[in-house]
């Protein structure tokens, strides 16, 4: 295939995938570029969640919706702190774009679309997701992208990672240099999109751009940032770190370790009500445990200290309460006493040395929920259910803390998503999509349903069927 390309893509994610697709229909001769040795990124990770309002779905179901409405909605979760350009880009094309993965294959659960699940509900019903999670999306793709690779209409270069992006001296993007296990290349060609997703698994760059946020993440281990690098590096703008959320919560492995973060750790009271307590690093509580919003439980830990939580419990809630982390329901007993982040003492003194907390604030904070669980009534937190005293020693101790599962920060584009500079102006060529525009672009503070996979999509769709632009020969 040709030197000189209509369209290179850097990357072959959420957005890459569907970019490269509509691009390639549209007859463009296309490059993609992935870092890893297959296509996926993040769909091999993600839940999977996706929104959109006025789908064929809606309308045979007999929801009324509409792409105003979900904007609204959206910008009430976040607070208004959505970015209100590309919010409604994306709000605006998500109908399309679901309609469109219902008819090459897609399948949500049945009763789908819902309003509410991991996060704070929408007022509506437009929020899917599939028994596979995201893999029920790469599902659908897949074949698809596989086939235009067969007919040498994308040219797919896996273990192949982008290192810099070219500009000629009228400051236009002309091309990337990549490095693969053959040596470097540089490829030319009139449309250079970066699909490159996050930065949480780099662990410079998240200290550099988010330097107030503890690294605690489950990441895909090419969310590397090499394409916020390489734009930067041209004078790129970018923003969105100071809207970081935590997801609650994550114990981390091995202590060392920033990306050991263990899964299937039960906070959500809707799926398993809380027997334990949380207290920070001072040793009191800072949260209503069973807190059916788990916004307010989210920003309740991202005001703590280096996002840190114990969860504190007895040996009688330990006998007695489901599991809070089913995925290791067999192995969790072997941990106490025996792991860093799981302590086990004979009394409240020696587990408040062992989590490093004052041991009076430990002791008073025990006492004052012991009362509460007599009276009846929590003064402190309003909690709703609590299941008896903590009194039984051993005592008990899991270590947690907010966690990421995304990066705040990302690359500026206007509504074209052409990307911008410093100054404001666009840097001719050079389009973004997907991760690496930040996930607080279009979730903002908040964890809006649906609105991090479903954008990336749509954006990937939007330029190759439309955005994107070349001579034909």
């Amino acid at each position: 295939m040709s030197k000189d390309w209509d369209v290179i893509i850097i990357g072959a994610g959420s957005a890459g995938i569907p970019t490269s697709i509509f691009a390639a229909n549209r007859g463009a001769k296309v490059l993609q570029i992935e870092a890893d040795d297959k296509i996926g990124g993040t769909l091999m990770l993600s839940s999977g969640q996706i929104s959109a309002a006025g789908t064929k779905r809606q309308k045979k179901m007999g929801i009324e919706d509409s792409a105003i409405e979900h904007y609204q909605d959206a910008q009430r979760i976040a607070e208004n702190t959505i970015d209100p350009v590309l919010g409604k880009l994306a709000i605006d094309n998500a109908a399309d774009t679901y309609d469109w993965l219902e008819s090459i294959g897609y399948k949500p659960i049945n009763n789908h679309p819902v309003a509410g699940g991991a996060h704070e509900p929408y007022l509506k019903r437009r929020y899917h997701w599939a028994d596979n999670a995201a893999i029920a999306i790469l599902d659908v793709l897949k074949p698809i992208h596989e086939k235009l690779v067969e007919e040498k209409k994308i040219d797919l270069r896996l273990n192949c990672r982008m290192v810099e992006i070219l500009k000629d001296k009228s400051n236009n993007v002309i091309g990337v240099e990549a490095k693969s296990a053959n040596g470097k290349d540089v490829f030319y060609g009139k449309n250079i999109v970066i699909t490159t997703g996050g930065y949480a698994h780099n662990k410079d760059l998240w200290k550099e751009l988010t330097p107030n946020i503890p690294l605690r993440a489950w990441t895909n281990r090419y969310s590397l940032g090499d394409g916020l690098i390489a734009a930067r590096k041209i004078g790129a703008d970018y923003d969105g770190a100071n809207k970081f959320l935590c997801t609650f919560a994550g114990v981390l492995e091995d202590p060392e370790d920033p990306f050991s973060t263990s899964l299937g750790m039960q906070f959500s009271p809707q799926v398993r009500e809380p027997w334990e307590i949380y207290v920070n690093s001072d040793g009191n509580r800072f949260v209503r445990e069973d807190h059916p919003s788990v916004h307010a439980r989210e920003h309740a830990l991202l005001d703590q200290k280096n996002q840190k939580m114990f969860i504190i419990f007895d040996e009688r809630i330990k006998q007695n309460a489901p599991c809070i982390n089913p995925l290791i329901e067999s192995s969790i007993d072997d941990k106490y006493g025996n792991h860093p982040h799981y302590s086990k003492s004979n009394t409240l003194i020696e587990l408040a040395k062992k989590i490093s907390v004052p041991e009076k604030n430990l002791i008073e904070t025990v006492e004052k929920y012991n009362l509460a669980t007599e009276n009846g009534i929590d003064k402190e937190f309003n909690r709703i259910r609590m299941f008896g005293k903590i009194s039984k020693p051993p005592f008990y101790a899991i270590h947690a803390g907010g966690i990421t599962v995304v990066s705040p920060a990302g690359l500026k584009t206007n509504e074209s998503l052409n990307v911008l500079d410093i100054q404001g102006r666009t840097i001719p060529n050079l389009f973004a999509a997907g991760e690496v525009l930040g996930f607080t672009r279009l979730s903002g503070s908040a964890f809006v349903n649906g609105m991090s996979l479903m954008p990336a999509i749509a954006f990937g769709k939007l330029l190759g069927e439309k955005i994107l632009h070349w001579k034909k020969n």
